[in-house]
């Protein structure tokens, strides 16, 4: 009786051991190869008609990155590992509720911004692509309440720019 109580520990001992090992391998930096240190981010270029909406991406963009501590921002576009470039494509209203009377009772404003993540060190993109998203607002919203869905529809952009490029997607 007294091995099998010695060969069960010994059992869960190893198991531990295990799940431990596993855990401590384990990073939440992404899959970016280690080479990479630096980001430098320019301010994104605007060629929709919101006013303010290039300043509170491109200054949303790099407070991300500064939060995020996974690359050093470094102004000096020419010494960085990575440079992020970004476009604000536009802003479009998007009906998604109308009532009986045909009065438009919400809507969806989409942010589209197209973003090239370049691996300077290789000379190639990182990654590339177009997003949008997008932030409710009633169909009668204020302006204010129409800045509010804006800055919704930023925050999943600038959430998905900071995880595609840490994450090397």
């Amino acid at each position: 009786m007294a091995a099998r109580v010695t060969y069960f520990r010994r059992i869960l001992l190893v198991l531990t051991v295990f799940v431990f090992s596993a855990c401590v391998k384990y990073s939440f930096k992404g899959s970016l190869p280690s080479s990479l240190k630096t980001i430098s981010i320019p301010s994104f270029e605007d060629r929709s008609t919101w006013i303010g909406l290039q300043e509170l991406l491109s200054e949303g963009v790099v407070n991300a990155f500064i939060d995020d501590n996974t690359l050093k921002l470094i102004d000096d576009e020419s010494a960085a590992d990575l440079l992020l470039l970004g476009t604000v494509v536009g802003v479009r209203s998007q009906k998604t509720s109308i009532s009986q009377d045909q009065l438009v009772e919400e809507e969806q404003l989409v942010v589209s911004v197209k973003v090239e993540c370049l691996n300077q060190q290789t000379d190639e993109p990182l990654w590339t692509g177009n997003i949008s998203e997008f932030g409710v607002v009633s169909g009668d919203g204020t302006l204010e309440e129409r800045d509010a869905a804006i800055d919704q529809a930023v925050e999943k952009i600038i959430e998905e720019i900071l995880n595609r490029t840490v994450a090397a997607w």
